[in-house]
């Protein structure tokens, strides 16, 4: 199989590594499913589920405390990276 790769910073591989490991994912898989999801626009148009991947979620947590799961994924990454964090989801 055929490899790509690309030149990150440790602060980019720590935040792709931490997004992998919030949806269960392997990084190279990660990185390659997010990849074809963005190319095919499989969130606004939909696609092959293989290609689908998002942050893993405990069974039976309400919306708001999916909602909480969320940011708090979101803001640690943008946190390695950086980034403002988000008071909303």
């Amino acid at each position: 199989m055929p490899i790509i790769s690309a030149k990150v910073t440790t602060k980019e591989l720590d935040a792709i590594r931490e997004y992998a490991n919030d949806c269960g994912e392997t990084t190279s898989n990660l990185i390659r499913k997010v990849m074809i999801r963005e190319a095919i626009w499989l969130n606004g148009f939909g696609g092959p589920k293989e290609y689908e991947c998002s942050i893993s979620m405990s069974e039976n947590l309400s919306g708001k405390e999916e909602d909480k799961v969320v940011k708090n994924s979101i803001n640690k990454i943008r946190r390695i990276l950086g980034i403002d964090e988000i008071n909303e989801i």
